[in-house]
């Protein structure tokens, strides 16, 4: 047996194939350059990185150190309005003191506390003081002590401490 035509030689792969491996070889070589190129952009940014991180720490210190300024600053307001309002308090206070004192006893020393108050002066008769002084004295604190001495003058001179140490506890005893 003899064939009419003539043998041709076969391809290992027909048209087909071939264009579809031509193509995924071209898709693999352009995945795997965009590959390299990410890997190498990506260390390139993350190199960038480092020195913003670095000074993004340091604006972060700047801030907390800022923040901590205005909270010292609001501090130092709120204390200085509270020694304002202290002070108008203190000066109202001692205005009232000073409108309770009759004009026959002197004052030498005022020492005004929290809770007390000590007075030291001269008058020319004990019951200057106990008339006039004392009752406004004892209606605000709730003790009261005195002494009086004799100068060589013949002035009567007199010390007198004033608390309201015993507040609470009649506060506390009224409420029971």
């Amino acid at each position: 047996m003899h064939s009419f035509i003539k043998p041709r030689k076969k391809k290992l792969f027909d048209d087909m194939t071939t264009l579809w491996l031509f193509f995924i070889i071209i898709v693999s070589t352009g995945l795997l350059i965009f590959g390299f190129i990410i890997f190498y952009k990506s260390s390139f940014y993350i190199k960038m990185l480092d020195p913003l991180e670095k000074n993004n720490t340091k604006y972060t210190q700047i801030v907390k150190q800022l923040n901590n300024n205005i909270a010292l600053i609001n501090m130092q307001v709120t204390l200085d309005k509270d020694v304002k309002e202290t002070n108008i308090i203190l000066k109202q206070s001692m205005k009232n003191l000073f409108d309770l004192i009759p004009d026959q006893i002197t004052l030498t020393s005022v020492v005004m506390q929290k809770k007390s108050l000590l007075l030291k002066g001269y008058t020319n008769a004990v019951e200057s003081y106990t008339l006039l002084l004392e009752p406004p004295l004892k209606s605000i604190f709730t003790k009261s002590i005195v002494k009086f001495s004799k100068d060589k003058q013949g002035h009567v001179i007199f010390e007198s401490y004033n608390s309201m140490d015993n507040l609470k506890e009649n506060n506390e005893s009224d409420t029971k």
